[in-house]
């Protein structure tokens, strides 16, 4: 069904090439982009440009805020894309207001519009509102910032045909920014990327992991009070938390009884997904928590929020609790740690629920929505 697919750096361009070469040797960046593969899709249909590491380096550092950077980027990739037009592709699939000059060309040319909008609109302002709450861990955003990225991703919605969404709560968003686009939405939830080659878990009791690389937004505050509670009451509990890489994270005092692992390789996170007795994310706002659906690909109870996107139902196949309430994390982690007869309904019941969020499940829902469009 593709007729093209556009990026930006990548194993296939020129740049990305250069870095294969070299990367196992210098890592970093280089060795990031050295391994930053498409899988699963022929080359010659792979359109993969440098453009935008060629613009960022010329332009020398800035600090324009990440939304302005992003949509300055964006520009530029819309700009290599015009030139290689749409082929004879009659549909657009983009994620969010990703290319929006390039949404704008694609639909003069007759071309429908789906918009994939993979994190609840709104998700902005909910951390800018936590980071007014929590002071030093993160900067606010102005009210100008916020109106822009608003206006970006109000922009994408109008001009979609289609708006597809992860999970219900990302629905919600979508209708609550822009209701004219209430009538667009088709739900469509992902599935995990990580499998476990039959392999279930085997927990190490009292071992809670935590894993996100955005810690106000995922609620890591949160779990360093429930930390510091537990570890308290219970010595030997083990709290883990990978995907931060912030020293001053680190050194913050609250934090003392978190344990950091850096960022972790697949293998490594799914031996942490494996060995965890529960997986805790207490998120503010999600699409679909990637790291929710893998840890119940695991067979890893949950503790979690409506907001991470996933069908969990409460007491059955997980836990749930609302974001921001530390006193119902503490209740609901001691409760997964002492009743060991729920957490073993808890994963066991899961089985059924990771069904759903399969990449074959999400590959047969997108396509049937696709072909029925």
């Amino acid at each position: 069904m593709l007729s093209r697919l556009y990026t930006d750096s990548s194993q296939h361009s020129a740049l990305g090439r250069i870095c294969r070469r070299l990367g196992r040797r210098i890592g970093g960046p280089i060795g990031r982009l050295s391994n930053r593969e498409i899988e699963g899709v022929p080359p010659e249909k792979i359109f993969s440009t440098d453009a935008i590491f060629w613009s960022d380096l010329f332009r020398g550092r800035r600090h324009d805020a990440p939304i302005i950077q992003c949509h300055r980027r964006h520009k530029t990739l819309s700009r290599v894309m015009q030139r290689r037009g749409t082929a004879d592709a009659d549909t657009l699939y983009t994620m969010y207001h990703e290319g929006l000059d390039f949404i704008r060309y694609a639909k003069d040319k007759g071309l429908r519009i789906i918009v994939d909008v993979f994190i609840h609109p709104m998700t902005d302002r909910i951390v800018n509102r936590e980071s007014l709450t929590h002071p030093g861990w993160q900067t606010p955003m102005t009210e100008s910032v916020l109106e822009f990225a608003d206006s970006l991703i109000w922009q994408a919605l109008e001009l979609a045909d289609v708006v597809l969404c992860p999970s219900q709560w990302v629905a919600e968003g979508v209708s609550a920014l822009s209701p004219a686009a209430a009538r667009k939405i088709r739900t469509c939830p992902y599935g995990s990327s990580i499998t476990y080659d039959g392999r279930v878990n085997d927990p190490a009791p009292g071992r809670v992991f935590y894993a996100a690389a955005c810690p106000l937004r995922k609620g890591l505050p949160d779990l360093a009070q429930a930390a510091n509670v537990l570890k308290a009451k219970y010595p030997l509990m083990d709290f883990r938390v990978a995907g931060i890489t912030d020293p001053a994270i680190y050194r913050r005092p609250e934090c003392r009884n978190l344990t950091f692992l850096g960022n972790l390789s697949g293998a490594q996170m799914r031996e942490e997904f494996l060995s965890a007795d529960m997986f805790v994310l207490p998120t503010h706002a999600e699409g679909l928590a990637s790291a929710v659906i893998e840890a119940i690909a695991a067979g890893c109870p949950v503790i979690t929020t409506r907001q991470a996107g996933v069908s969990i139902r409460d007491g059955v196949d997980g836990m749930l609790l609302a974001p921001g309430d530390a006193e119902a994390l503490v209740a609901a982690i001691e409760k997964m740690y002492c009743d060991r007869n729920l957490r073993a309904t808890l994963a066991a019941n899961m089985r059924e629920l990771a069904a759903e969020y399969t990449m074959q499940a999400w590959k047969e829902r997108l396509v049937h929505l696709l072909r029925e469009m």
